[in-house]
């Protein structure tokens, strides 16, 4: 039986060599269990290692697709040739190597057409509603920096992590979570 999974985590990751093991452990076993489509947003340490080892694993299993999901200002990269192409350029502009990642498939996310600031969170609760499967790197006692609400405000505000938003959400809809923070 077909089963898709989606990746969301916080945008840095402490210890990444041992979160990688603990991640190609997990999607080996997930495929095992009939896994074939992964779902990868953007934008955070942890999206980036879960495309490496997807893309990694597809060597020994060819049939596993990557599948980047878009918010209204992001395009995912469904082609090799574009990649190279688009990697030379960059590079160039850049004065340094720049490495992108490519997909087998990409979905502009429709619950993220309207949002402006939480495009990435309406983003991933969709994905969370098209996976069998959620993997999260998330840290309950993570706290984004403090922000200034307003000039005319005396004190700042303590914005909620997106990850916690969406961990909370993928709770509430029952679906099958796996968190390799703990």
């Amino acid at each position: 039986m077909s089963k898709t999974v989606c990746f969301i985590g916080h945008r840095t990751v402490a210890n990444a060599t041992r979160i990688k093991t603990r991640l190609t452990e997990t999607v080996l076993k997930l495929i095992s269990d009939g896994a074939d489509t992964f779902l990868f947003g953007s934008r955070s340490e942890f999206d980036s290692l879960c495309w490496e080892v997807v893309t990694e694993l597809q060597t020994q299993y060819p049939a596993i697709k990557r599948v980047g999901y878009n918010t209204p200002h992001e395009t995912a990269i469904t082609s090799k040739e574009e990649r190279r192409q688009l990697e030379q350029l960059s590079s160039e502009i850049a004065g340094g190597k720049v490495c992108l990642k490519d997909f087998e498939s990409a979905v502009n996310s429709q619950k993220s057409q309207n949002a402006t600031k939480d495009a990435y969170i309406m983003r991933n609760q969709e994905m969370i509603d098209n996976s069998d499967v959620c993997v999260f790197y998330y840290d309950k006692d993570y706290l984004p920096p403090r922000r200034k609400q307003s000039k005319n405000l005396v004190s700042d505000h303590q914005p909620q992590s997106g990850t916690a938003a969406v961990f909370t959400y993928a709770q509430r809809k029952k679906k099958t979570m796996i968190n390799l923070f703990e």
